[in-house]
């Protein structure tokens, strides 16, 4: 029994930052998944030569999980541990015994593409890993996984059996994602997913609580600085947070980054762009040097952590190096491991698994709770690999912004844990070999 555990003092903080989609505004997920999933395999049928067949396949819940990696160019999709050894696999659709597991990838369970991956997530973000593997890093990406595979259960039927080393699905399902998610979509209605959106977002986005914004305005009442920051071109974000937050939503925040890059926005120096706010749009040739002060109250695009932090620490009157910064968000590398890793603030990670444990009635149970793939946070007594950069790179973990502002900013949250699961981690996990080598800080005794 570890005598230590993480703890959460807001009022350590001087600027606060939050996460959009999936943080501060919550989705449908059964809603969300089947649209996904459906305008994907309409994407591969109608532009990438896939038969019809596949758009008669039908959306297998147990099937979806957070958190997988694709072997692309095996067919084959991965659940990893803390170590990067492979937990659970498929091809396709397929569970592979342990037996298969371990004569395709050897006796130690491990694909050289995934061990990179776990021990420096960023070495594999772009280049020619990036063609051989994908990372299913949220809900938006999560449904691929029943496309790929289906699509690969296909291509085997069609040759005759599985086996070979070269499936084309992974550049193919990419192509799919580009075009669901590629901002320029939105307004030009070419993207189904897109499109869905913009007729019925009440039906995908959840509203979120009274609770949660009377918490946000207390922040700034306290003095703190607080940022909106996001990956959502304007146009799409302000779809979403008028639906969640109120058509007001741009008050909440002292400073609003859409079209982040992350992770590149922690690690890049990549110029501000204004945005036309009525027009709801980036503004070409507006990119601002990087050694100007950004204006509080206004909306920009793509940018970089330095001129942000450099902007809120003289609002304060403080030397950025003394302005302390704690960010919200939900993707575990591009949220939690990469602010923490390369730059110089804390995070909290929410992971809304967590509800499986804490609420029987939770009304997302069939879309997250996977048979298939086993917890997760844990598969049998070994921790899956995000569990492993939860402990080592979050100050806390969290089912949903709504259990933080069930507090006031100015009380403590003191975990029974040094791995930072709150209130309590995953029974499984107090009983597994998952240690953390902490980046952060606030750990008591």
């Amino acid at each position: 029994m570890n005598s230590l555990r993480k703890e959460l003092d807001l009022m350590v903080y001087d600027i606060i930052g939050f996460d959009l989609d999936g943080t501060l505004l919550r989705y449908d997920l059964f809603e969300m998944s089947m649209l996904i999933y459906d305008a994907l395999k309409q994407y591969l049928v109608e532009n990438k030569n896939y038969p019809p067949e596949l758009l008669e396949q039908k959306l297998d819940m147990d099937f979806l999980q957070k958190g997988l990696m694709l072997d692309g160019s095996r067919g084959n999709i991965l659940k990893l541990s803390n170590e990067a050894s492979i937990l659970r696999a498929s091809h396709g659709t397929r569970r592979l015994s342990d037996e298969e597991i371990v004569a395709i990838y050897g006796n130690e369970r491990r694909w050289d593409v995934a061990t990179a991956f776990c021990n420096d997530p960023l070495s594999t973000w772009n280049g020619p890993a990036s063609n051989q593997m994908r990372t299913l890093l949220d809900y938006f990406d999560m449904p691929s996984a029943m496309v790929f595979a289906q699509a690969v259960d296909i291509v085997d039927k069609d040759e005759g059996g599985g086996g070979r080393r070269d499936y084309k699905v992974w550049p193919d399902l990419l192509d799919a994602l580009m075009h669901n998610y590629t901002r320029d979509n939105f307004a030009n209605d070419q993207s189904l997913y897109f499109k869905a959106m913009r007729a019925e977002p009440q039906r995908y986005v959840l509203p979120s609580s009274g609770k949660l914004l009377e918490w946000l305005q207390q922040l700034r009442a306290m003095g703190k600085k607080t940022f909106l920051l996001t990956g959502s071109n304007i146009d799409f974000a302000n779809l979403t947070a008028t639906h969640a937050l109120g058509p007001d939503w741009q008050h909440q925040f002292d400073f609003i980054g859409t079209y982040a890059k992350k992770p590149g926005f922690f690690t890049q120096q990549r110029p501000f762009l204004r945005v036309d706010e009525e027009a709801k749009q980036e503004l070409p040739g507006s990119e601002i040097s990087l050694q100007t002060d950004l204006q509080a109250g206004h909306i920009y695009s793509q940018g970089n952590w330095h001129q942000l932090h450099q902007t809120m620490a003289k609002l304060l009157g403080k030397d950025a190096s003394n302005a302390r910064a704690l960010y919200f968000g939900d993707n575990i590398i591009q949220d939690i491991y990469t602010p923490v890793k390369h730059r110089d603030f804390d995070t909290v990670a929410i992971a809304e698994e967590l509800f499986l444990l804490e609420q029987s009635d939770y009304q997302f149970r069939s879309v997250l709770n996977s048979k298939f793939w086993d917890s997760y946070f844990i598969s049998g007594n070994t921790p899956t690999i995000w569990s492993g950069f939860i402990a080592n790179y979050a100050q806390l973990c969290v089912s949903s912004m709504d259990q933080i502002a069930q507090k006031s900013p100015q009380e403590r949250f003191i975990c029974t844990n040094v791995n930072g699961f709150y209130p309590a981690p995953p029974e499984q996990l107090e009983y597994s070999n998952l240690t953390s080598s902490w980046h952060g800080g606030n750990v008591g005794a």
